[in-house]
Parts: C-alpha cells; structure tokens; sequence
C-alpha cells in the first residue's frame, strides 16, 4: 500500500466525481474538513477557471456543435471532473505522492448524419505523471494520460482569453482539438454564482461561458475534419451537492435565436417527483435573471436496450414553459441513444447518465434554438458517497 496505493471507486459512489463530495464536518472530531460553497463568493478571471483546493468536487463540462466544411455536423462533450479523496488545508505541505485529489475524464463524438457516437473515459488519482491540474497562474488547466496504450495527455488550457481542449483514443476513433473563445461575459447561477440544490444549504458555485466561439479539429472511425461551431461551458465547485432525498437531476442548457441562453436544473426523488427547481435566463442584451417558474412536460422516453428491472426509462423529449419569460419550448433529441457508459476496459467508475444534443422549437413548431440535456439517476439512483483503498 503506502505511497504507491492505487483507489478504486466503490459503484455506488460513482456520484462523488459529478455530485458528491466527502461531509465538511468530521463526525469524530467536529473539526473543518471540506469547504462549502457560500453566499458573496469574490469571483476573479481567470484564476477560477482553475483548480480550487479545499472544496471536494469540481468539474469543468464542455458540450458542442461543429460543423465540417463538406456539411458534415457533428456534437460533443468534453469534461474534467476532479474530487477529493484526503482532506488537507489548502495551505498544508502536500507530498507529491500523496493523492488528496482524482482525476476523470470524458469525451463525446457524434456525427449527426450516420447517427455514429463514440464515448470514452479516463481516470487516474493526481499525482505526478498521472492526472494533474494547474496552479492558479498556470495556462494548463488539467492534463491526464489518454487510454492506456496511446502514450497521449488529455489537456485543457486556457490562455490568450482562449480555452484549448484534446481528447483522443486512436483505437475507438475519437479526436477532439479545439480552441474555444468565450464571446460573452460568464453567465452566473443563483445569486452571483452561489446556486442552491436544496431548501437546507446544498449549493455550488457556478458559473457557464455561453455562446463559446469553437474552431479545430475533430475525428471520428479513423477520418477527421476541420470544423468551426459553438459551445457551451458549465463550471462548477463546491462540497455539499446532493440531498440524501434527491436522486437524479435534469439539466438543460439551450442558446435560443433570439439571442437569450437558458439554463434549466430539476433534481428529482425516487418517485421521480421534483425536489428542487432553478434556472437562469440571459436575455440578447447580456443580463442574467434568476427563473423559478418552471413547468416541463415530458413527451417521449428512450429505453437502453440493456436497462435492468432497477432502472427507468429516459426522458426523449420535453415541453419547457417558463411563463414570467413568455417561453414554450420544445425540445428534442437528435439521436436517441446518447447515453454515457463506461466500455470494458476502461478506467474509473461505471457512471451511466444520458448526455446529448438537442433540437428547440417554438410553440408554432419551428426550430428557434439548439442546445444539450443531461439526464442522471434513471439508470440507478444517486447515492451517499464512498471510497475504498486498493492494495493491489
């Protein structure tokens, strides 16, 4: 064991690399561990695009559209999540072979014409040569070594007012190199950025880049393509996420026509009955309001082909009205089968939740907007999480 101990992630904790976290207070000792989120958070560009020491759960999430020359369109997801395992004050000395924190990555390629998706995950706790993250001057905000056997980093950075991603996997066919540029301010949740899960101080800090300029390079089954399109970045951190009631959530973020961005959150319980709401709107001139008004009619469901007794089927399509805004959508998946699952073979945990890009349309039927969803919880439900040491 000792410093070269590996972690293996216990399945039913697999939440506590997208909405866990260990508890912020020891129970034995009463003493500080992980910082939550809290109101009046002083927000500064472009440190905190970076890694944020002392909060047990962050994660940056990139979703996309492109487009190739030849007309080919395609959509995609790139995401970093990094959580704690060992809590230290941020200021402690650490050892460089002490892993506090793990890495994981995932990446997403569709082409909208075959209706061909390929999904690939990444995992490793951080340390030196495995999966590392900046410090807040740094341009390299994540790198973590590719699948086994390709020798190739996942990388994400930010310089020159510009994000740039990689993500690849020779052997499954999947390519993402791109530069994402933000066109608009970031776009705070709840107030200033301290968004509530829950009536009893659940909460992130959370912020998107709307409306992302994207340009690159993209690759699918062995061919590539330069592609130009648009993106959108949702950034959070925090250590108190989920309610033991709530098991699952329903996140939409949509760029309407006209303009205004939509982002929409619903956490559920078991019985698929809705605990918390919330969603923010920013309007063609740049502000941001809170929304809470929120009523979604869902209008279809897709089934794995695989899904057990245990699990319930996912929503496929949905009617959004959010009466203060003057808003009936509908929106609709582009491919049915979005789903995220770890393949055999791969690292990490087996974190199955639904991840795809969406069609929006107005009450008249027309199209006036385009977007992603993201579905958690169907599969199995959300849980406290755990972790346990690997002596291998």
């Amino acid at each position: 064991m000792g410093v070269a101990r590996r972690w293996r992630f216990l399945p039913a904790a697999a939440v506590f690399l997208v909405f866990g976290g260990l508890p912020e207070v020891s129970a034995q000792s009463g003493e500080p561990r992980w910082r939550s989120a809290a109101p009046a958070y002083r927000w500064e560009f472009p440190r905190d695009h970076r890694k944020h020491d002392g909060y047990s759960t962050e994660w940056w999430y990139f979703v996309g559209f492109a487009e190739a020359e030849d007309g080919r369109r395609f959509f995609w997801q790139f995401t970093i999540f990094r959580a704690g395992l060992a809590f230290a004050p941020p200021d402690a000395a650490p050892s460089p072979w002490g892993a506090r924190y793990a890495g994981m990555g995932h990446a997403a390629l569709a082409d909208a014409r075959s209706g061909k998706r390929v999904f690939v995950q990444v995992s490793h706790r951080e340390a030196p040569g495995l999966a590392q993250f900046g410090e807040p001057g740094a341009a390299e905000i994540a790198s973590l070594p590719g699948p086994t056997g390709t020798g190739e980093r996942w990388r994400l950075a930010f310089a020159d007012g510009a994000f740039r991603l990689r993500a690849g996997d020779e052997r499954r066919g999947l390519l993402l190199d791109l530069s994402l540029s933000p066109t608009r301010p970031p776009l705070f949740h709840g107030e200033g950025g301290y968004s509530e899960k829950s009536a009893g101080g659940a909460a992130s800090h959370y912020y998107s880049q709307t409306r992302l300029r994207v340009s690159g390079r993209v690759g699918l089954g062995g061919s590539s393509a330069v592609v130009t399109g648009g993106g959108w970045l949702d950034r959070e951190f925090g250590s108190t996420w989920l309610t033991p009631e709530q098991v699952g959530w329903d996140w939409f973020g949509l760029t309407l026509d006209d303009g205004r961005d939509l982002m929409l959150y619903l956490l559920r319980r078991e019985d698929g009955s809705r605990s918390y709401a919330a969603g923010t709107v920013r309007d063609a001139g740049g502000a941001g309001r809170p929304v809470r008004e929120i009523a979604v009619e869902v209008r279809d469901t897709f089934t794995p082909p695989d899904l057990g007794p245990a699990g319930k089927p996912y929503p496929a399509g949905w009617r959004l009205r959010l009466p203060a805004e003057s808003l009936d959508l509908t929106v609709t998946p582009l491919l049915a089968d979005q789903e995220n699952r770890r393949a055999p073979g791969q690292p990490g945990p087996d974190l199955p939740y639904w991840e795809g890009a969406v069609r929006v349309g107005g009450a008249d039927g027309r199209e006036v907007g385009r977007g992603f969803v993201e579905l958690t919880g169907y599969r199995r439900p959300f849980r406290a999480p755990g972790l346990a040491p690997d002596s291998r």
